[in-house]
Parts: structure tokens; C-alpha cells; sequence
């Protein structure tokens, strides 16, 4: 079973715009959704990539682009 961030489409567009440093309310202006379902998914992702902090992310978001 996919994950339900994987079903909705968003995992991609919000992991392409932490790669920009948007803030989570930027990235939900930008796509269209609430600030929660933004933290919720970026929540995800750093445990899914074991990361400790959101810098972690940006930067390995950043280096994909």
C-alpha cells in the first residue's frame, strides 16, 4: 500500500519546493493546500530519511535539483 502523501500527489511538489527554502506557508500558497498538511508531509519525509532537523532536508532537497 502506497503512503497516503504518495497517493494524493504531494510528496513530490513539496520535497521540490523545500529544495527552493520555501517556508511551509509558502509551499502551501504555491500548491493550493493548509500549512498542516505541508508539516505533515515534511514531517514525514525527515523520518522516512532519518533526518534530525529541516536544514537537513533543504540541503539534500537543494543538492537533488
Amino acid at each position: 500500500m502506497r503512503w497516503f502523501w504518495e497517493q494524493i500527489g504531494m510528496l513530490g511538489p513539496i520535497y521540490r519546493l523545500v529544495g527552493k527554502g520555501m517556508s511551509d506557508t509558502d509551499i502551501a500558497e504555491n500548491l493550493g493546500v493548509t500549512d498542516v498538511n505541508v508539516e505533515g508531509c515534511i514531517a514525514w519525509m525527515l523520518r522516512l530519511l532519518k533526518f534530525t532537523s529541516r536544514e537537513e532536508l533543504v540541503q539534500y532537497a537543494s543538492s537533488a535539483a
